[in-house]
């Protein structure tokens, strides 16, 4: 088993924005790229502001080197989650963690992560993208050490033995028409998110959502491939619920005329409404969901805010909340803990949606694919970026050289 001999990290950049959810909801204007006014999320120097990271280089005793990247969500510090990534910050979080995997010794990587899950700074576990950067290079540095592929050491915390390419999910950020036709045009399996994440997007009582997915529902028969039919995803950040004033039955209402709107095709919509907090979102959805299924409307709905760690998926579930969870990889921490977070969901009869964020980087989108043919998700993010090109092309390849890998190793 390997042991860690030095730890480095150097500030990076994600491939997108950190921006204040909150703020833009309360109306923040665009200024061309940029928005005007002021954040209100605590951690925000600005309602958006280009996405931060930290490179991690780990060494083993042996000379093995794994990488990994300290990365957060677009939309850090809400909905429970840590704040977004500042590397000065960060530094002494780091430093603890490469003393305590260098004095741990030998470690496999289940070991290694719980070890990383367990240390705590100023009493608080360590940032949730400390966690995952960490776990990231932890893998790389074990598959090198061990001449294996990185799926090979997953393959038993999940029991795999046949992996396979897995459903990839795109998001189109603001330029959804252009963008969902990318989507089209490569065949994507899940499409198109649409990042309806304003009053000014999704309409003052969701026309403007509406009528995108009635053109969408055209364009999928415009352009794709004869026999296409992909899955239609659309998030829409709590701004159902705050429409209709979580009024279920308007709630109900609007997601059965969106069904009508999307036909044949299966529809899933994530984050319709949420609360203040976990326990008022689980109890919003859950009854949207018990209305939903009563009236036979086959919307099928997902969680994301709010819904962030272990304990929050399996709250989630036991409710009967969601159709589906994003299990969003750097708001849980270890790769680990989202392989937890997935056999959870299939526990409780849920799908597996190994999800994460477009201000992510190339090397932790590549770990999470990993995770994501290890517990043969349902579907997994194209990341990073929003440019649909981009993000699908790495994780679609990425998941190819695996299988590769696959079978090359042992």
């Amino acid at each position: 088993m390997p042991v860690v001999a030095r730890l480095d990290a150097v500030p990076g950049e994600g491939a997108f924005y950190a921006d204040d959810l909150m703020a833009i909801r309360a109306g923040a204007q665009h200024d061309g790229f940029a928005y005007v006014g002021d954040p209100i999320t605590p951690g925000h120097a600005a309602v958006r502001a280009a996405a931060r990271g930290v490179l991690l280089r780990i060494e083993t005793a042996a000379g093995a080197v794994g990488w990994g990247d300290v990365v957060a969500v677009q939309y850090s510090g809400v909905g429970g989650r840590d704040a977004p990534v500042d590397p000065a910050a960060l530094a002494p979080e780091l430093a603890l963690a490469g003393d305590a995997l260098q004095a741990a010794g030998e470690l496999d990587y289940a070991a290694a992560c719980r070890l990383v899950e367990d240390l705590r700074h100023d009493g608080r576990q360590l940032h949730t993208a400390v966690r995952y950067g960490l776990s990231q290079a932890l893998l790389a540095a074990m598959a090198a050490e061990a001449g294996t592929s990185p799926l090979r050491i997953l393959a038993p915390l999940t029991g795999l033995t046949a992996p396979s390419l897995r459903p990839v999910y795109a998001q189109s950020g603001d330029d959804r028409q252009l963008n969902a036709d990318r989507m089209i045009l490569r065949g994507v399996e899940v499409l198109p998110h649409g990042l309806f994440n304003s009053l000014e997007a999704f309409g003052d009582d969701g026309g403007r959502f509406l009528d995108y997915l009635r053109w969408l529902r055209r364009r999928v028969d415009a352009l794709g491939s004869p026999g296409y039919a992909p899955h239609l995803h659309l998030d829409v950040y709590g701004m159902l619920g705050h429409v209709t004033e979580l009024d279920v039955n308007r709630m109900a209402d609007f997601l059965a005329v969106a069904e009508q709107a999307a036909d044949v095709l299966p529809l899933a919509i994530e984050a319709p409404c949420f609360g203040l907090d976990t326990e008022s979102t689980i109890d919003v959805l859950a009854r949207l969901r018990a209305e939903l299924q009563q009236r036979g409307v086959g919307v099928a709905l997902v969680a994301d805010e709010f819904c962030n760690g272990d304990e929050d998926v399996a709250r989630f579930v036991a409710a009967g909340a969601v159709d589906l969870i994003q299990i969003k990889m750097p708001d849980l921490g270890c790769l680990t803990e989202a392989i937890a977070a997935a056999v959870a969901c299939r526990a409780g009869g849920l799908g597996v949606f190994i999800g994460g964020s477009c201000a992510e980087t190339e090397v932790s989108a590549v770990a999470s694919v990993q995770v994501a043919l290890a517990v043969e998700a349902d579907q997994v993010l194209a990341k990073p970026g929003m440019g649909v090109d981009e993000g699908v092309t790495i994780v679609r390849n990425a998941m190819r050289r695996a299988l590769v890998d696959w079978e090359r190793t042992a």
